[in-house]
């Protein structure tokens, strides 16, 4: 009798140990990314940035997006090197968590200006935990200056953003803002001919808070160093030109 209540009692010792382990490689397989494992409200940030050219020009692309259950909202900027900027605010819905693919897709308006036109663009735009895709497409004119796909489902989806720091790239936007409004008093020479300063490029290492800018007036052009600081919203508290 005691073998027989030993040997049930190692069989419900063994069931009990096998129930929890499938039980937890269950619950592991389907965990998903931190960034999308509730509906809480979360910023993303991506972006993708060119090396610069000898004039210290590079292309910017920068991605905000906070999510919010199944909406989205954020802003997203093409600023080329050399080429016209086009950017503005995007808004609209983000579908379900995708375990397969570990994505989720934003179905987005574009509000953007550039070129001098401000126009409303349709974008698709598939959000993983470490980079963004955007759907390129041919874009048909809807009227009213509205743009949509012509093939929402035979999309390309090349242009890849890495994941930033949202610190760091508010960080980024506030250095260029900062030169950008008080270049004129910033400067340690003054315009010449009676033109006024303006930011013909900005390279920052966030690493040691310090950058390249160059400015014109029309006229001549200066390229100079700079240093500055800010505090723990990434706010500029001083940024000094040398």
């Amino acid at each position: 009798m005691k073998k027989i209540f030993k040997f049930i009692l190692v069989i419900l010792v063994l069931g009990v140990f096998v129930f929890l382990y499938f039980k937890y490689q269950k619950e592991k397989i389907t965990e998903v990314p931190n960034v999308f494992n509730n509906l809480d409200k979360k910023e993303l940030c991506f972006a993708l940035f060119s090396t610069p050219n000898e004039n210290g020009l590079f292309d910017k692309y920068t991605l905000r997006i906070i999510l919010d259950g199944d909406k989205a909202n954020g802003e997203l900027n093409f600023v080329p090197g050399e080429k016209d900027s086009k950017t503005g605010e995007i808004g609209g819905t983000v579908g379900p968590f995708d375990q397969t693919t570990m994505t989720r897709t934003a179905d987005l308006w574009w509000f953007n200006y550039g070129e001098g036109i401000s126009a409303q663009e349709q974008i698709k735009i598939i959000l993983g935990e470490n980079n963004a895709s955007i759907g390129a497409g041919e874009l048909i004119d809807r009227g009213a200056g509205v743009y949509v796909y012509k093939e929402p489902n035979n999309l390309h989806w090349g242009l890849n953003f890495p994941s930033v720091s949202c610190l760091d790239l508010a960080e980024r936007t506030n250095v260029g803002g900062y030169l950008k409004d008080n270049i004129s008093t910033l400067s340690p020479v003054k315009a010449v001919m009676g033109g006024t300063w303006y930011i013909f490029s900005v390279v920052i290492d966030l690493e040691k808070n310090s950058g390249t800018v160059v400015y014109e007036d029309g006229h001549v052009q200066e390229k100079r160093n700079f240093t500055y600081i800010t505090n723990e919203k990434r706010e500029i508290q001083s940024l000094t030109i040398y």
